[in-house]
């Protein structure tokens, strides 16, 4: 009589426990799967910025190109008329010059000839002014590009760190699901 009561007693001691531990891996269940969906949920929205960095990286690249095209059409297009302009210039120069050697022995030609010189080298002074002008431009936009590249690099960076960190989120997510399946385990055994 007194083993059976002791063997109720046992039971019902046992009875009790099993149900504190059902309760106890219940609530470490959902907190694990609540902890779960935080880090997913967190994983989710990381993704999400770094498709939107992708993105403005792929318009910076594509705003770069351009720019660095145009650049480059302009510098060769400034570089050949600059070329092409000198070289017109020194030839109708030295066309001049040759004018006014032949006729060297007439001083109202040779006035002519010399009013005549010094308004071309002033118009080529304004012309090379100008090229200058354009060149400078061409430079400057070339600097522009300079620091377009730069923001791309700055922008490469940050996508590099979001990387970083959506990888320790998956690893975080990763090893809270794991203590679920080990704790699913646990409960079934």
């Amino acid at each position: 009589m007194a083993d059976e009561k002791i063997i109720r007693e046992i039971y019902g001691v046992k009875s009790v426990l099993d149900e504190a531990v059902e309760r106890i891996e219940a609530t470490w269940r959902e907190k694990l799967l609540r902890e779960t969906g935080d880090l997913r949920t967190e994983n989710a929205l990381l993704r999400a910025q770094l498709d939107e960095f992708n993105r403005k990286l792929v318009e910076a690249r594509g705003r770069n190109e351009k720019i660095e095209a145009d650049c480059n059409e302009r510098i060769a297009f400034i570089e050949e008329k600059f070329e092409l302009d000198t070289a017109s210039l020194e030839l109708e120069n030295n066309e001049l010059h040759a004018a006014s050697v032949r006729y060297l022995a007439d001083a109202r030609e040779l006035d002519r000839q010399v009013a005549q010189l010094h308004a071309e080298a002033v118009a080529m002074v304004d012309e090379i002014e100008r090229l200058r002008g354009e060149r400078d431009a061409a430079l400057k936009a070339q600097a522009e590009l300079n620091d377009a590249l730069l923001a791309q690099r700055d922008l490469m960076a940050e996508v590099a760190a979001l990387k970083d960190r959506l990888a320790a989120t998956e690893q975080r997510a990763a090893v809270a699901e794991a203590k679920v399946e080990v704790m699913t385990q646990m409960k079934d055994e």
